[in-house]
């Protein structure tokens, strides 16, 4: 049953453009799959994602037709299939046996021999010996791009951010790595509603999982596997599914000072709500206010579902763009939207669905909200400009487009996130103007690729 949940996830993904961390867990769920089950579709499905593109080349050298002709249905088996062989510890036969056996169930009569064909070609060589085919490629971009399953612009971006965030080019393999490991799942406990060691224990009891606390986050509590879903304080929304880097961006927006009685907050593009119901929780706890703007109702409604348990959150629809016109505020987030290049790990499907056309409009749109984020601040204070993406032009370029505003100052994001990281964290600060800005990595810090840069309005 774990390959029959694995291949309807990634037939989904493929042909819904559907994405695997909503769809999976409702199947697995729907399936009643015990945990040891659960895990193996997981990663079937996820690894597959991370995987595509070295798989679509040894298929690419197994059949006479271009993948994207295939039936669907025996794409995704034979995707599946040579996932198992080369990068699982199931047995060739097993993986073999098992890839027909669903064709025989899912697709058009007679698939089943074809993907047997196909599937023994993979095996006539060794996981090792393909690897040498692929580390024989001459050109450097392709090979990189193969090896590590992702599209050469990507391949090209993340580079080129290395070298922009001050990080040591040769580090890009280790980047690529990292985005295709299996992260643990991060938990945030929302202050005021659960504390972080009675969440910890709920899911050392429950999810009966390794439990740790995180590395930065006060708020972090991190398992190693399980269904989070079942637990009672991430069912009631007293806890939820948060990335540590994007709990530490919010917190470090939540502490840094600002000028006037700070009680009015914002979240610009609060959609799907993780960073709102943070920031909420914490405002909750100074009896202060957030307004949670979101621009789609669909998303909205996301929001709302997740500040459910705070009281002093407003959800509202609204262009982010036209947001001055609600007042002016103390504290804004912008999570900006953006390539989301930083959440491979969490997302991989996104890698194979970005296109380098995607990031012109991303960039004037951001610009647009940069600028009425500005306006909307009120005198002292201060904007919390993120984005989940290390691109240079969604990050440095964006903050050194205002650096020499007369109306607004940076301040050290470096400074402050290091004042409330639970333990010490290896940053590079990017000078910009008055201050800096910081980006964590997958490789360095385990979290998502989160940019931070704070604006202070001085006038």
């Amino acid at each position: 049953m774990s390959r029959v949940v694995a291949f309807e996830t990634l037939l989904s993904v493929d042909v819904d453009s559907a994405y695997a961390n909503l769809i999976l867990p409702q199947r697995i769920s729907q399936a009643r799959l015990d945990k040891r089950d659960a895990s193996f579709a997981t990663e079937l499905a996820y690894g597959t994602l991370r995987n595509l593109g070295r798989i679509d080349w040894v298929l690419s050298q197994c059949i006479d037709r271009p993948i994207e002709q295939l039936d669907p249905q025996v794409r995704a088996i034979l995707r599946m299939t040579a996932h198992q062989i080369l990068h699982l510890r199931v047995p060739d036969h097993a993986a073999v046996a098992q890839g027909v056996e669903l064709a025989k169930q899912e697709c058009d009569r007679g698939a089943e021999k074809f993907i047997n064909g196909v599937s023994r070609s993979i095996v006539e060589n060794s996981a090792a010996a393909w690897e040498r085919q692929i580390q024989a490629i001459s050109n450097d971009a392709e090979r990189v791009s193969i090896q590590y399953s992702h599209p050469q612009w990507i391949v090209r971006a993340f580079a080129a951010a290395l070298v922009a965030h001050g990080r040591d080019p040769r580090e890009l393999e280790e980047l690529l790595y990292a985005n295709n490991t299996n992260p643990w799942v991060t938990l945030c406990a929302r202050p005021g509603l659960i504390l972080p060691a009675d969440l910890a224990d709920d899911a050392e009891y429950f999810l009966k999982t390794e439990v740790r606390p995180g590395d930065y986050s006060e708020w972090a509590v991190v398992i190693s596997g399980g269904d989070p879903g079942r637990l009672f304080a991430v069912r009631d929304g007293r806890a939820v599914v948060q990335d540590e880097g994007s709990q530490l961006v919010a917190t470090a927006l939540a502490e840094v000072e600002v000028a006037g009685d700070g009680h009015k907050w914002l979240d610009m593009c609060a959609g799907p709500g993780g960073k709102a119901g943070l920031l909420g929780a914490i405002a909750a706890t100074r009896g202060e206010t957030l307004v949670a703007n979101e621009i789609a109702p669909h998303r909205a409604e996301l929001v709302e579902n997740s500040v459910r348990e705070l009281d002093n959150v407003e959800v509202v629809v609204g262009d982010g763009k036209q947001i001055g016109a609600r007042g002016q505020f103390d504290r804004i987030l912008l999570d900006a939207p953006c390539t989301g290049l930083g959440a491979l790990r969490r997302r991989p499907e996104s890698r194979w669905r970005r296109q380098p056309s995607d990031l012109a409009s991303l960039v004037n749109l951001q610009e647009e909200l940069i600028d009425e984020g500005i306006r909307a601040l009120a005198p002292g204070g201060v904007m919390a400009y993120v984005t989940c993406s290390p691109h240079e032009q969604e990050t440095i370029r964006q903050m050194k487009r205002i650096e020499t505003r007369p109306d607004i100052e940076f301040l050290s994001a470096r400074e402050v996130v290091d004042s409330v990281s639970m333990s010490a964290i290896e940053l590079t600060p990017i000078p910009i103007g008055t201050g800096d800005a910081i980006q964590l990595w997958p490789h360095i810090h385990s979290t998502d690729a989160m940019f931070l840069a704070l604006v202070r309005k001085v006038k």
